[in-house]
């Protein structure tokens, strides 16, 4: 088994509470669409810090290819070029257990 964890930062802007409730919804969307996908999980940061990132995502995949598979997927691209203008950072760690 993979698990995939990404972490956002999304600029500090007025329409900022507004873009990550809008890329939980989408990222929310991705399971019901993509069927590689095992376990998905959102969650928004409450925590206020310079080090702290605004949005995670925890998946899990079967293998190494079906997660490949996920991030080629039409859908999961639809995604990255939605967030694309307003994300400043992203982080990824993935790993096998």
């Amino acid at each position: 088994m993979i698990k995939h964890i990404v972490m956002f930062r999304v600029a500090d802007t007025a329409e900022k509470a507004k873009q990550l409730v809008a890329m939980k919804s989408e990222l929310e969307k991705l399971p019901s669409k993509i069927p590689q996908i095992i376990e998905y999980e959102v969650g928004l940061n409450f925590y206020i810090a310079p080090q702290a990132f605004d949005i995670v995502l925890v998946s899990s995949f079967e293998s190494k290819e079906t997660l490949q598979q996920y991030a080629v997927h039409p859908e999961h691209v639809k995604f990255i070029e939605f967030i694309n203008p307003f994300r400043i950072e992203v982080v990824v760690v993935d790993y096998e257990y």
